[in-house]
């Protein structure tokens, strides 16, 4: 039932003339009592490994003994992941309540200048109802588009996070690095300390967002950093280190030098955020926090005979670092691909990096309207690769068909987006 009366809001794809911005956010809070007030907040931005790095920040603070909210999106197994505590996924009889409790605001503004909200933004009130309601130590609060005008960034967190900043999402948030790390950049707030992975041009405008605002800054590189001691298809070792503290030999199962990145940037949060006694976590619960951290769909095996691996990677950035970690993962290894993207993602970034490992392509569309037609993306790789190119309809039925046609010295990778994912990996989990 709220599922239903969710998705008939209008979604923000850039197609039907939704304007960005805060207002009726602040307006519908504001009806409901501010209860967003009463949280806690750590608000994490970026272009990738935004849901890795809130895995990450959730089970360490989790391990510590906090009771922690963490929301994210999309959903990869169904609707109810993106919001969950201490790992537990909100129920749909809960969310019921809340959209009772909200239904009547969201009436009042019917026709008014400020106009209905969109979806993101009735998942995202429902989301600090559920949190406020059951009054949760800290929420790990991840943002949907940009920064600035998500709807998201009507909270002041106790530190942002700023993962990194690559081409993606154009439409919305503009053409060059400069103007999207600027979109990125909005979560940062007066006095509040920043944590950031990015790098130039992307830096110096958050570098220069920060100090307009006090907030002190921590980079990857400059001001912490990881050395990457083991790695394999089990997980990896980094050291990490800062000017005040090296923590050796600290372990994560997710893989790819990406990950210890990712890692990197959620313990220095911590550490940053403990050292000003706002929220103390001891070193062992940090170290056992990392080390439990899961996150499905990134660079996720779901199965070693034959080894099959799940990647969302869906713009450049993300492809490149799936890239690199398959090179140092699976050495000579080639693949079966099963590509399923969103029609605004054919672009060369993102499929070409990852094209040398494959010896044989199924081509597929996840259950979107935004999904790429089989055709278009045949034709699309028709020029950019020599190997052999199979179109099958249903995500579902292009996996099937590439676990019966894998040899034993291959591998099988599912990617493109985290649509073809979520499909893909509730595929195989029923298949178990």
């Amino acid at each position: 039932m709220v599922q239903e009366w969710i998705s008939s809001f209008p979604k923000f794809d850039g197609r039907w003339g939704i304007k960005l911005g805060l207002e009726r956010m602040e307006y519908l809070l504001e009806q409901l009592g501010n209860p967003h007030e009463k949280l806690r907040f750590i608000h994490v931005a970026g272009t990738n490994g935004k849901g890795s790095t809130c895995a990450y920040l959730a089970s360490i603070y989790q391990q510590a003994g906090y009771r922690v909210g963490r929301y994210t999106s999309p959903y990869i197994m169904h609707f109810f992941d993106r919001m969950s505590i201490n790992g537990s996924d909100v129920t749909e009889e809960l969310l019921n309540r809340f959209a009772e409790q909200l239904k009547p605001y969201i009436e009042q503004l019917a026709g008014t200048e400020i106009g209905e909200p969109t979806e993101f933004e009735v998942i995202t009130l429902l989301a600090v109802l559920f949190f406020a309601d059951q009054q949760v130590d800290l929420v790990i609060w991840e943002t949907g588009l940009g920064g600035r005008l998500d709807a998201t960034n009507v909270v002041t967190p106790l530190a942002s996070v700023v993962t990194n900043v690559g081409l993606d999402h154009l439409l919305h948030l503009g053409s060059t690095i400069e103007i999207i790390a600027r979109e990125k950049a909005g979560i940062i707030k007066q006095n509040v300390p920043v944590v950031t992975g990015a790098e130039e041009p992307a830096l110096s405008v958050i570098m220069e967002k920060a100090g307009e605002l006090h907030a002190p800054a921590r980079i990857l590189g400059r001001d912490f950093n990881f050395e990457r001691i083991g790695n394999s298809l089990s997980g990896q070792v980094f050291h990490f280190f800062s000017s005040n503290i090296q923590l050796c030999d600290l372990e994560i199962s997710m893989l790819g030098e990406h990950q210890c990145a990712n890692a990197s940037l959620a313990v220095q949060t911590v550490l940053t955020l403990s050292a000003q006694e706002t929220l103390p976590v001891p070193i062992d619960a940090l170290r056992k926090g990392v080390q439990l951290t899961r996150w499905p769909g990134r660079l996720e095996i779901v199965s070693h005979d034959p080894l099959v691996l799940l990647d969302g990677a869906h713009n450049p950035h993300g492809a490149a670092a799936l890239a690199k970690a398959l090179q140092e993962l699976l050495k000579d290894q080639k693949l079966v691909l099963v590509i399923g993207i969103l029609q605004d993602k054919l672009v060369p970034g993102v499929l070409d990096p990852i094209l040398p490992f494959a010896s044989r392509i199924i081509i597929t569309a996840p259950d979107s309207p935004r999904a790429a037609k089989l055709e278009d993306v045949q034709a699309f790789l028709h020029n950019r690769t020599t190997v052999a190119l199979q179109s099958v309809s249903g995500v579902a039925t292009a996996v099937e068909h590439a676990l019966s046609i894998v040899q034993p010295q291959e591998a099988v990778l599912v990617t493109g987006s985290l649509y073809t994912i979520s499909e893909a990996r509730q595929y195989t989990f029923r298949k178990g």
